[in-house]
């Protein structure tokens, strides 16, 4: 370990009651009488974040400064375990200042017991109180240095992110930023079982889709296994990373299946709006636009009696575009996995008002990637060959501009999923877009959703064009990324 610890400087694993007794004086009294904390920083620190070998001159200063700040201050340590019921599991300890005790306490109830049989060890040290706000990862050491944040999302990712990286670079494994979920549906004469992995940047409808019931009756049903972090093997079997959830509140409202959850005992808030008389509202974004919870997983309808999803057969990549069909379908494994490499959706108003509708990529949809995106991206590729899986991009934008009379609605979105499942859906494929296009629905006009209802031909063919070669410079500017996935797309 990078950082000497002395145990008598040490809160050495306390119980999570304990943990929550340490932490009630932080937390905001509320009508629901849930365990409430409002952060200074709001959001993780990417710009704050960097890479670091362990002998760099500028990761040395840091490194004695913390040292020294653990040699005078008291911390909590944590020990716990990301992954469960699979071959890829990591102990992971956290050491925070002992002034942030409600940052143990839901990394605790977040993540797994530590058993003692973990692959690897990963170490996160949580430094609030630092007067710079820094986050050094050192990658090779498996340790993770936050300084200046008391956003539990960064310390939470923080274990994820070395997990992740852990997981390709010595276990042969990829750990992907997807949700996951197990359908059991009715095709035709026989009961079919689909293993889900969904992919999608943050407002593209990831958790929402993960979420989603589809108001099915038995024997068809769902099983939602995990709404964040996979890791997958090379037999493309997927397995959850998470005890529990860690879901945005901004529009949970909106989804009546995580509302009602979040609302029961066990769940903890993180800076969402309290009233002065007590009252949450989830809807009030004055504290900020990124509301949390972590959320028992227990809590959720549907959820899976097991975190192993088993064979990953079927791959949904979410975008939110405003010039494509509500679903596209993706031949090959190196077309999905140029659709992975991509990682692509569109800037909204709450990003960027000046930037909306641009396109913004992000590769494998995943922004705690650690070194080496184009080995990512490879590794899909190779994980996906010779396997037997179907792929589509769903679209939960718009469709012809962004109107709201245009907007492709959850409840599309659902349809449209259940539809492709069943083998409902009639494809063509589309020398225009590079994809198989909707054609037809046995079960729904789909008519109103075809482009050409919009753009004159000449208009879309110049327009996916334009599209095409962008998305193969992008490919092209990491680096690395096999031949045949460029050429795919």
């Amino acid at each position: 370990m990078i950082f000497k610890v002395s145990q008598d400087r040490v809160i050495d694993n306390p119980t999570v009651e304990k943990l929550w007794e340490m932490s009630r004086e932080f937390s905001i009294p509320n009508n629901l009488g849930l365990p409430l904390f409002h952060s200074k920083i709001k959001s993780r620190s990417a710009k704050f974040t960097r890479n670091y070998n362990l002998d760099d001159s500028e990761a040395q200063k840091y490194v004695r400064e913390v040292q020294e700040f653990v040699d005078f201050h008291k911390m909590i340590r944590v020990d716990s375990k990301v992954g469960d019921d699979c071959g890829c599991t990591f102990k992971v300890s956290l050491f925070v200042s002992e002034k942030y005790p409600q940052l143990a306490y839901m990394f605790k109830t977040n993540l797994f017991e530590s058993d003692g049989h973990e692959l690897d060890q990963i170490n996160i040290f949580t430094i609030p109180e630092y007067s710079e706000r820094k986050i050094l990862v050192f990658p090779k050491e498996a340790t993770e240095v936050i300084l200046g944040s008391d956003y539990y999302g960064e310390t939470k990712m923080a274990a994820l992110r070395l997990a992740m990286y852990l997981a390709r670079e010595r276990h042969n494994h990829l750990g992907l930023h997807a949700g996951s979920k197990a359908y059991t549906l009715k095709c035709g004469g026989d009961v079919k079982r689909f293993g889900v992995l969904i992919f999608g940047l943050s407002g593209t409808g990831k958790t929402t889709l993960t979420c989603a019931t589809h108001g099915l009756e038995t024997p068809e049903t769902v099983e939602i296994v995990q709404d964040d972090i996979n890791f997958m093997n090379f037999e493309a079997n997927a397995f959850g990373s998470e005890r529990n959830f860690y879901v945005k509140t901004d529009s949970i409202s909106s989804q009546p299946l995580l509302l009602s959850a979040v609302k029961e005992s066990g769940a903890i808030l993180e800076n969402v709006y309290v009233s002065q008389n007590g009252e949450v509202d989830f809807d009030n974004m004055s504290v900020s636009t990124n509301g949390r919870a972590v959320l028992p997983r227990s809590h959720i309808p549907f959820h899976s009696s097991t975190y192993n999803l088993g064979n990953v057969n079927t791959i949904f990549f979410n975008t939110r575009r405003d010039d494509i069909p509500p679903i596209l379908r993706v031949d090959g494994a190196e077309k999905a996995a140029a659709v992975f490499g991509l990682g692509e959706s569109t800037i909204t108003s709450a990003d960027d008002p000046s930037k909306v509708g641009q396109s913004v990529r992000t590769v494998g949809f995943n922004p705690f990637i650690v070194e080496n995106p184009a080995k990512e991206i490879n590794t899909f590729k190779e994980v996906l060959k010779g396997k037997n899986f179907q792929a589509f991009v769903i679209n939960t934008g718009w469709i012809g501009g962004r109107k709201k009379e245009n907007k492709i609605t959850p409840q599309d979105t659902f349809n449209f999923v259940e539809d492709a499942l069943r083998g409902n859906i009639k494809f063509e494929d589309d020398p225009i877009t590079g994809f198989g296009i909707p054609v037809s629905s046995s079960r729904r006009d789909i008519s109103k959703f075809d482009p050409m209802n919009f753009y004159s031909k000449d208009e879309y063919v110049e327009k996916m064009s334009s599209l095409r070669e962008e998305r193969k410079e992008f490919l092209e500017s990491i680096g690395g990324v096999d031949k045949d996935i460029v050429d795919a797309i």
